[in-house]
């Protein structure tokens, strides 16, 4: 009797276990994981600006720069910043990842931009998979 009652105890104690580790695995709104879709550019940039807001001046203002000419359409400079920041090796997960994020939704918002016929998208495009052969 006692040995079932000890059971019963484990068993509680790893049900409220579990449920309190699954409580924790919910994703907040500010996730930087990769989805099926890529973000669009805005939100893309925005992810950016946060997970670079306590990196050291120089990074931070290289990411601030990258942010804004994704918000502005200027999508070589983005390019070129998001180079110049994914050379770094003191990158951070969450940094790595906006990174990513960011490439992925320029890469989207360019091959539209090709479809629709524009030049710069296309040469923005040339730009961005050149980068990834480096």
């Amino acid at each position: 009797m006692k040995q079932l009652q000890r059971a019963k105890v484990y068993v509680l104690a790893l049900a409220a276990v579990l449920w309190v580790a699954a409580g924790g695995c919910g994703r907040s709104p500010k996730d930087n994981t990769p989805t099926a879709t890529p973000p669009a550019p805005k939100v893309a940039a925005s992810q950016l600006q946060q997970a670079f807001g306590v990196a050291n001046p120089e990074v931070k203002k290289t990411a601030e720069v990258a942010s804004e000419a994704m918000r502005t359409a200027d999508y070589e400079k983005a390019i070129q910043s998001l180079q110049a920041i994914r050379a770094r090796s003191d990158l951070t997960l969450d940094q790595g990842m906006a990174v990513y994020n960011s490439e992925r939704a320029l890469e989207a918002k360019l091959i539209a931009g090709i479809a629709a016929g524009d030049p710069n998208a296309q040469r923005a495009y040339d730009l961005l998979k050149k980068s990834r052969r480096n």
